[in-house]
């Protein structure tokens, strides 16, 4: 039986889906502990969202198991553990002639406890148009109301599906915050994202799936040291050469300028003795390198592998 002190809330073994010829998944493994905020990337087509549905039991693996807070994952048997699971989706489908205030009213029905003040928390923080039909709102107010439902029964598992789909910046930061809370009150969070900069900022892991294969598992911190500094620099010197080890290098001279680009993987006191070392600066930027080319880098790493 599950407790609220296992480490292991949700883990999929070996997991393969098929639908007619087309191979969904394959040979899916992880777990996810209590507390984590686990991404989950990669492009459309990779298999994230049949991923998701068979941890909700939406659908069968074809091979496989998936377990949540310790129990095998079925569709005749999800709806045991859906009560303490969280669940929302970018373009989620909600019903059309209930206003958000009545489709939110439903949720806490079918909960156990008193959320109301949860309820109230919640709509002061995301500000969702509640007196209209859901039919009728704009693809951010829906998404705010399906936030909402997935947060307001405090479950201790919440599954996102592209969850920032259709919020405007401001509510994207008001979700990060929400995330962060959540995760400091014990809840554990697995979200599917497009988004890697809120990936970055938030996750304490990140899964990339590429083909129906999960083909990467690392911590946040490493995706963030891979993503290095992007460094540009204009010098009237003409011989200027970037450091050892930068990546991607760009020169070019302009009005008997050289302006040199790269990426440079440099501890910060390393790339601070390069840049006095040069000769004739006239401007320097230093910013966070693209994250896409982070992930592009390590689709690339895992093909070499291959």
């Amino acid at each position: 039986m599950y407790t609220k002190h296992m480490a292991i809330v949700l883990q999929l073994k070996n997991v393969s889906k098929r639908f007619g010829t087309t191979q969904a998944l394959q040979d899916v493994s992880f777990a996810v502990k209590k507390s984590e905020i686990v991404g989950f990337v990669g492009a459309n087509g990779a298999g994230k969202t049949t991923a998701i549905s068979t941890m909700l039991g939406f659908i069968s693996p074809t091979s496989g198991e998936v377990e949540v807070f310790g129990d095998m994952v079925t569709p005749a048997t999800a709806h045991r553990q859906h009560g303490n699971i969280g669940y929302a989706a970018g373009d989620m489908e909600l019903p059309p002639r209930l206003t958000g205030e009545q489709f939110l009213k439903f949720v806490l029905h079918q909960s156990q406890g008193n959320h109301t003040a949860r309820l109230a928390e919640l709509v002061k923080k995301f500000k969702p148009e509640l007196d209209k039909k859901i039919g009728t709102l704009s693809r951010g107010n829906k998404q705010k109301i399906a936030l909402i439902a997935a947060f307001v029964t405090e479950p201790e598992l919440i599954i996102l599906d592209e969850p920032t789909s259709g919020l405007d910046p401001v509510m994207q930061e008001i979700f990060l915050t929400l995330v962060r809370e959540s995760q400091a009150a014990g809840v554990t969070i697995f979200m599917s994202s497009h988004y890697l900069g809120e990936v970055a900022d938030v996750c304490t892991r990140v899964i990339l799936m590429r083909g129906g294969k999960a083909i990467r598992d690392l911590a946040a911190h490493e995706m963030l040291e891979k993503s290095g500094k992007a460094v540009r620099v204009v010098s009237a010197y003409k011989a200027l050469r970037p450091p050892l080890g930068a990546e991607n290098v760009e020169v070019h001279h302009d009005a008997g300028k050289t302006v040199l680009s790269f990426v440079s993987h440099l501890a910060p006191s390393q790339l601070q003795v390069w840049v006095a070392g040069i000769k004739q600066l006239e401007d320097i930027e230093i910013t966070e390198y693209n994250l896409e080319g982070v992930f592009t880098s390590l689709y690339e790493t895992e093909e070499e592998s291959v």
